[in-house]
């Protein structure tokens, strides 16, 4: 049987009222009676009732992280955000609740349930979930306080995300500096904003350096096998490919090594996004590396800023270039 305020009230002879103003360390208790209300509460097993909490307006101290679920292949690179936020939610003083969220069958006012069921003071929404998903644009109209880290800014909501046309342009230099001339580039989805600014920067670094070929994946391994085929059927003398994603960029070294090309002997390949695995393929692959403990740290600064009463603000952390055997000079 769940142990109550008026378990605790009657075992220690106290009123209801004040049991309940020791627990919520309301103004006006005294600390010896909110020590003994607390042990008395330890030693029955009470556990805090969020419910009545909400209802009466009390701060729960939950913040939610809201991770995408997908239906297809895709990098779990948001995983990698995970530690670092929740350690930074911690120093906050705060606790954080994951919520698994189907990225394509989003049911619509889930968010507003949860912000209610669980009393959220806020949330923290993983890349992929841009502007234009239901999920964010809810968030938007209930004006819950929250930091994106993708693309979505508004009055509640701060913006901290990797500055992916610099990542374009880290890549895009490094190719030409190895002297590679022709060179394939596989993007992932168009539509997204991260895939127009990385693409962009690539080119703004080849400029006119080198002849690039475009070739179009959708983030999948099996995407990057068939657009890297594709670019070596378009061009037999293509000397370096870059993806738009790890993921891509580990299905193409496949795809490449199975038609007799070696990597990075005969073709250079470079990935994107810093996965964990990269640094175990063979060979191990170059790429673009979020600053993901920078990201996470920013993003729950800028929650506690609107958390207590500051504007929204949006900024970009530069990505670095983690250069490895798949990359080699001509």
């Amino acid at each position: 049987m769940r142990v109550t305020i008026k378990d605790i009230a009657r075992e220690l002879d106290l009123g209801i009222s004040t049991v309940s103003r020791a627990l919520n360390h309301n103004y006006g208790v005294h600390p010896d009676t909110i020590s003994l209300v607390e042990r008395k509460a330890a030693e029955l097993g009470y556990v805090p009732n969020l419910g009545a909490k909400q209802l009466v307006g009390k701060k729960s101290g939950l913040i939610g992280i809201f991770m995408p679920e997908f239906d297809m292949e895709a990098t779990p690179e948001h995983h990698e955000f995970f530690p670092p936020i929740c350690k930074a939610v911690r120093e906050l003083g705060k606790d954080a609740v994951i919520f698994p969220v189907p990225h394509a069958r989003y049911r619509q006012g889930s968010l507003t349930e949860w912000v209610q069921q669980r009393n959220l003071e806020g949330g923290i929404f993983m890349p992929p979930f841009w502007r234009n998903h239901p999920l964010v644009k809810e968030a938007l109209k209930l004006k819950l306080p929250s930091v994106n880290l993708s693309d979505a800014l508004g009055p509640q909501c701060s913006l901290v995300r990797s500055d992916d046309r610099e990542g374009g342009r880290l890549a895009g230099r490094l190719l030409t500096e190895y002297g590679h001339r022709i060179i394939g580039y596989i993007d992932g989805p168009s539509h997204l904003s991260i895939c127009q600014e990385r693409a962009a920067g690539f080119r703004e670094a080849l400029a006119s350096e080198a002849a690039l070929l475009l070739a179009q994946g959708d983030f999948s391994g099996t995407s990057g096998a068939q657009a890297a085929l594709g670019l070596l059927e378009e061009c037999p003398g293509i000397t370096a490919v870059c993806c738009a994603n790890d993921l891509m960029a580990m299905g193409a070294i496949t795809a490449l090594e199975k038609e007799g090309r070696r990597v990075p002997e005969d073709i250079s390949v470079v990935g994107y996004d810093g996965a964990f695995f990269t640094a175990y393929m063979n060979p191990p692959l170059t790429t673009v590396c979020h600053n993901t403990a920078r990201i996470a740290v920013r993003a729950v600064e800028l929650l506690a800023n609107l958390l207590n009463g500051g504007p929204s603000q949006g900024e970009r952390i530069t990505p670095s270039l983690v250069v490895r055997e798949s990359v080699r000079r001509m």
